[in-house]
């Protein structure tokens, strides 16, 4: 089927297997580009075109979070969806595995690069949505994680027509939830780690390991945390281990 991006109209074999299926549409690999087409019945959502919200995401200069580089419009130029750069990585959510083999430096690394992106995401009122396994990808060979799919993303001043409050409080609202979003999506990685190289023998102890470092950590953010705890570690899976002995 043909489509215009960009202004110039491109095919897109249609009939090939797609690349990825969800609950918003297909998404299609073409020239080392992801193309994600929509179905009709999810191009409005909660009352307004997603193509605003897509817009409007073009050109943030993100880095491990990936968005939209260009729309994606039918031939009668009605919106179809967007255009993002590829990302390598694991697909099935179940082997989603491997970050805390990463040695530390390179594991605090990747947290405090995400971390900036939910505060530059939240600095222009983005609302990030749907921050989890399957919307995150690992590339092993670069060491880079990375979170895909941002049709559900929020611009949160566009969401209702009069906004009383503040730049400044919205902004403060959105990086507080962009930020626990990306820390549910690491805890949900780290135990996935847990329970295939196993350094605690039970699933009940791993939730308790859970709970143990979200109080340990308190106020810090993940990054700042896991840069203390890993200074005398190798990697994070070692540090993982030797909390055992906490966990009862």
């Amino acid at each position: 089927m043909y489509y215009i991006v960009d202004g110039k109209k491109i095919y897109i074999d249609e009939s090939k297997r797609p690349i990825g299926k969800g609950t918003e549409g297909i998404c299609y690999r073409k020239d080392n580009q992801v193309y994600k087409i929509y179905y009709k019945s999810s191009i409005y959502e909660l009352g307004h075109n997603k193509s605003i919200n897509h817009q409007y995401l073009i050109g943030i200069p993100t880095k491990q979070v990936i968005l939209p580089n260009a729309l994606i419009y039918n031939e009668d130029y009605s919106y179809a969806g967007y255009r993002t750069n590829i990302v390598n990585g694991e697909k099935s959510v179940t082997k989603k595995q491997g970050i805390s083999l990463l040695p530390s430096h390179k594991f605090v690394s990747n947290l405090k690069v995400l971390e900036s992106d939910m505060r530059l995401l939240a600095y222009n009122y983005i609302l990030v949505a749907d921050v989890q396994p399957v919307n995150y990808f690992f590339d092993k060979e670069k060491g880079l994680m990375q979170i895909i799919d941002p049709g559900r993303y929020s611009v949160e001043r566009f969401c209702h027509d009069e906004i009383d409050e503040a730049d400044s409080v919205i902004k403060t609202r959105c990086n507080r939830l962009n930020q626990e979003q990306l820390e549910t999506l690491i805890t949900c990685l780290i135990y996935n780690d847990l329970v295939k190289y196993k350094p605690l023998n039970s699933k009940v102890k791993l939730q308790k390991l859970r709970d143990y470092i979200k109080d340990d950590k308190d106020s810090l953010s993940y990054s700042e945390y896991f840069d203390e705890a890993l200074t005398n570690y190798e990697n994070a899976n070692t540090y993982f281990k030797s909390l055992g002995k906490f966990i009862r």
